[in-house]
């Protein structure tokens, strides 16, 4: 069985990805595929579906990475789900810095 590198499928996940793939050609006047965030995020929690079940099984010992994948998929969802052309100015991530959170 080969090991499948999960935490790769969430990299450069962000609210920006997901809109490129709403708006892929720039153009933010009109969405050229209104469900593709959607669709894409549904296949991401497919995985970390499969993940979950993984490392419950103990076959697995990456729960940081899961841990980190499943908030990314929280906070570009998050994101993109309450930014639109001319909306509020949202801070990116929503999550305190580590130095902050000390305090």
């Amino acid at each position: 069985m080969t090991d499948i590198d999960y935490a790769a499928r969430f990299e450069g996940l962000s609210s920006d990805r997901l809109f490129e793939l709403e708006y892929p050609s720039g153009d933010y006047g009109r969405p050229e595929d209104s469900d593709a965030p959607r669709d894409y995020v549904e296949q991401l929690l497919v995985v970390l579906a499969d993940w979950r079940q993984a490392l419950l099984d103990g076959t697995r010992t990456d729960a940081d990475d899961y841990r980190r994948s499943l908030d990314s998929v929280r906070e570009a969802w998050l994101q993109y789900s309450f930014r639109w052309v001319g909306g509020p100015n949202l801070p990116y991530p929503f999550d305190l810095p580590r130095a902050e959170v000390a305090l």
